[in-house]
């Protein structure tokens, strides 16, 4: 994989994690307004956008260190 690649593969990763943060933080704009029954289940979908950035963070943490290791 040529440095050129390798760093567009970690840009679009980066925009991935930003497009999915925006969501979270979307999301999370509403918790005020939801019901109080509902809060359970929306924490929970927080939780979870949150553990699936958490992952992809690492990922894209590891393309970097890798890139970093091969080109300096």
């Amino acid at each position: 994989m040529t440095l050129s690649s390798s760093i567009e593969e970690f840009r679009t990763k980066i925009n991935q994690l930003v497009e999915k943060l925006e969501g979270v933080n979307n999301s999370s704009r509403t918790i005020s307004s939801t019901e109080a029954e509902q809060l359970s289940r929306k924490f929970s979908s927080l939780m979870e956008s949150l553990e699936e950035v958490d992952t992809e963070l690492r990922t894209a943490t590891e393309l970097l260190e890798e890139i970093r290791d091969e080109w300096g």
